[in-house]
């Protein structure tokens, strides 16, 4: 269960560095309503996908795990956007930003991790990163962005250690 929980955590860190570098938003707890509803939803989507993959692909399922957590933290450490004051509608945003989490989730979903808890913790974590980044001053930069970059490597890393 520990596992299901750190997972949904690191899942959400990409909230906070992209969302604390965005201007003002009109309506910030509504736009971390949805990102924590959409880091519940597209893991869903991963996870099923990854539990569907995992009973055609069982040996090299580890392997797919594996690269997928480490090229999705590496594009976190490597991507930096500047921030835009262009208006984007919340549900957009929320979506733009949670897309990601399919494959994250579908890593876990091959991993076979207790679902329920994880799409919990992930919508739990994206929902109060997502506020506290969009209300708090103290977040800016890319700093968080590369952190939860090699956050996703090491569990790449991991992944493929554990046997």
């Amino acid at each position: 269960m520990s596992t299901e929980l750190f997972a949904g955590l690191l899942t959400a860190l990409d909230v906070v560095a992209l969302y604390s570098v965005l201007p003002k938003i009109r309506f910030p707890l509504m736009l971390a309503i949805w990102t924590g509803l959409l880091h519940m939803v597209f893991p869903l989507l991963g996870f099923l996908a990854g539990e569907w993959v995992t009973s055609f692909i069982v040996e090299g399922g580890r392997y797919i795990s594996s690269i997928l957590l480490f090229l999705t933290g590496v594009h976190l450490c490597l991507y930096q956007q500047k921030p835009t004051s262009t208006f984007i509608p919340p549900i957009f945003l929320a979506i733009v930003v949670s897309v990601d989490t399919f494959s994250v989730s579908l890593s876990f979903g091959m991993l076979q991790l207790q679902k329920w808890f994880f799409l919990f913790s992930a919508g739990f974590f994206a929902l109060t990163f997502s506020y506290l980044a969009l209300k708090s001053k103290l977040i800016k930069g890319p700093l968080l962005t590369r952190l939860s970059g090699v956050c996703l490597m090491l569990m790449g890393v991991l992944t493929l250690l554990n046997k």
